[in-house]
């Protein structure tokens, strides 16, 4: 892009999208280090395009005030979608747009999450080609049989009272609606668990299936954290609420801050949680980003993290399709994770540590590690 005829005419402003964008680049650069070097414009989406959560954005948040010493509306801040929605909340006069960009930015097309959300196995993704005889005989048995079990766990958690009682009720039900549909889960690790001390447990999230997945394997109290969409669902919202889950909002930096504190709170209190720290899954295999708030949440109350790998739930129930096949079920819980002091840094290494354990044992591969965005250049 050609620069302005007089410099002096420049908006006063240009400086500051320059350092902002510096800062953004560095930040992206510690949360996916595979993509320090890579372009991005003022009109980039913060969180679909560069990958930064609601925590992430928190972070960048306080970097922006410590570095460029200027004054930002908080809440604008945290909630912005691009650096552009960053430059006026922190200068509401500023009139950014594309002249802010300067030769390191590529087009504003360029997505630094690469292929994520790509089905790439299509033609041969199982999802997607017919069915043989065998497969839709054993489709037509396990549908009713999953209806039903479905209907009665719903009915028995929901009206049977106590937490422990109703959370052993799910597990020995989810354990037999296994074994009626010819799923055998296959459990290692247990002894990493600690049923009288706080833990943060993290797992892969590969299908419909993890959550029962996870209640079938781990015999300690947990509090799964699910998103705050599932809410909207009455009948999933009373069975969920009765297991004790905590929902949180996904996409909203300003309400993920007081998620983090309430869920502190919580392990403070002695209640362990469950987290999906890829957030959704889809139905191509690999390991999505994680989120960042389980973590930051671990190093604020000081608890370690446990990685949980769920291998074969994809195989069996894909993405969205509902077509069951039949395989095997894996769950290896790692050892705990300890955070070692405080801060954005401490957290970034507790995720990268759970990520190499959970990618070791989920039998599928690491999307990030493997990821390059569309036409990325060096600076």
């Amino acid at each position: 892009m050609s620069e302005p005829d007089d410099p002096a005419t420049a908006p006063p402003v240009t400086a500051d999208i320059h350092a902002l964008l510096d800062i953004i680049r560095s930040l992206v650069g510690e949360v996916n280090p595979q993509w320090k070097n890579l372009h991005f414009t003022p009109d980039t989406q913060l969180e679909r395009e560069l990958g930064l959560d609601s925590m992430a954005r928190m972070e960048l948040c306080i970097r922006i005030k410590s570095t460029l010493g200027t004054r930002i509306d908080e809440a604008a801040a945290i909630c912005a979608a691009t650096p552009n929605d960053l430059l006026r909340a922190i200068n509401p006069a500023a009139d950014a747009g594309p002249a802010m960009t300067d030769k390191r930015t590529a087009d504003a097309g360029e997505l630094l999450m690469g292929n994520f959300g790509h089905d790439n196995t299509r033609g041969t993704n199982p999802a997607v080609t017919g069915h043989s005889l065998g497969e839709w005989l054993y489709a037509l048995y396990a549908w009713p049989v999953s209806i039903i079990a479905g209907l009665l766990v719903w009915l028995l958690v929901v009206v049977t009272p106590g937490a422990g009682v109703r959370r052993k009720l799910a597990r020995l039900w989810v354990r037999l609606f296994l074994a009626l549909t010819f799923i055998p889960l296959k459990v290692s690790g247990t002894e990493h668990l600690d049923s009288d001390k706080p833990q943060v447990l993290v797992a892969n999230h590969a299908s419909y299936l993890d959550g029962f997945i996870v209640t079938a394997a781990l015999d300690v109290p947990i509090h799964f954290i699910v998103k705050g969409e599932l809410s909207g669902n009455l009948a999933a919202r009373l069975l969920l609420e009765r297991f004790g889950v905590e929902f949180v909002d996904r996409f909203n930096a300003h309400r993920g801050a007081s998620d983090v504190r309430r869920l502190a709170g919580k392990l403070q209190n002695g209640q362990s949680l469950v987290f999906f720290p890829e957030g959704t899954f889809t139905g191509f295999a690999g390991l999505q980003p994680f989120r960042m708030g389980a973590f930051v949440t671990a190093v604020r109350s000081n608890v370690p993290v446990v990685p949980v790998a769920i291998k074969g739930a994809r195989n069996i129930v894909r993405g969205s399709k509902l077509f069951p096949h039949r395989g095997r079920l894996e769950v290896t819980i790692c050892p705990p994770i300890t955070p070692h002091g405080e801060g954005w840094q401490v957290a970034l290494n507790l995720r990268n540590a759970a990520r190499r354990d959970i990618s070791r044992f989920c039998g599928e591969p690491d999307l990030v590690e493997t990821s390059q965005a569309p036409s990325a250049t060096s600076t």
